[in-house]
């Protein structure tokens, strides 16, 4: 069994099309979470019923929700007391498992870590997440961000960066790997697009324990087909 976990990103506009809902258990084998992205809805509404549709599904697997702000590259520009309502609201939402909350260094810290606890305190896995879609900072850089972040006691710690070069994804894998060997939370590491790739499929050979991929069309830059993604990281797992 793989040390890493795939998550397969979807965003439906209003319910699991058919389709969908035949790919998703089609591909099973291939997606340990199912990452619901809800940040391209004008209302959460449907949401209870989206996640009712998914745990028709008969095979073993978390529901990850995720409303992804136009700051850290998702479809809602929202200010920081819409996000940390919406936020509360899906806290406040029964019948998944994990919820991903943005991390931002000029956040106020206490209202994070106390939505970080409420929903930890409801059962939830918390993924602290954060995306720089303009750059790779230093290796050094990164490593001190996940600290930073480990500090909130999530469950999991993911950063996600930009890449200009294959030094850039060497970097994110190596800060990826320290705080791996470091940290009490469970790590994730993506260095996006077509040149960070081996940073979804090689996730686990540097201490990550989360892989994002998609079905259909990407959700994210360089995220590969749940099936491809997973023969790739059973062949670094051998």
């Amino acid at each position: 069994m793989s040390n890493v976990n795939i998550a397969v990103t979807i965003a439906p506009e209003n319910t699991i099309a058919d389709d969908l809902f035949k790919d998703i258990e089609f591909y099973q084998d291939s997606i340990d979470i199912i990452e619901l992205r809800v940040d391209q809805w004008d209302k959460l509404d449907r949401l209870n019923q989206v996640i009712e549709e998914l745990n028709q599904l008969t095979f073993d697997f978390k529901i990850l929700i995720t409303f992804r702000s136009a700051s850290q590259g998702g479809k809602r520009n929202v200010n920081e007391s819409e996000y940390l309502n919406v936020i509360e609201h899906l806290i406040n939402t029964d019948g998944y498992n994990m919820l991903d909350i943005e991390w931002d260094e000029q956040k106020n810290k206490d209202d994070y870590l106390n939505l970080i606890n409420l929903a930890q305190q409801k059962g939830l896995e918390v993924v602290l997440s954060h995306h720089n879609f303009d750059e790779t900072p230093t290796f050094e850089e990164m490593k001190f961000t996940y600290y930073k972040m480990s500090q909130f006691n999530s469950n999991y710690i993911k950063l996600a960066v930009m890449p200009h070069d294959i030094k850039d994804v060497l970097h994110l894998l190596e800060a990826m790997n320290e705080s791996a060997n470091t940290l009490n939370q469970k790590v994730i590491g993506i260095s996006m697009s077509k040149i960070g790739v081996i940073s979804r499929t090689a996730q686990g050979v540097f201490g990550g324990v989360v892989s994002y991929g998609c079905l259909g069309e990407p959700q994210a830059p360089g995220q590969i087909h749940v099936e491809e993604l997973k023969k790739q990281i059973d062949f670094y797992e051998k």
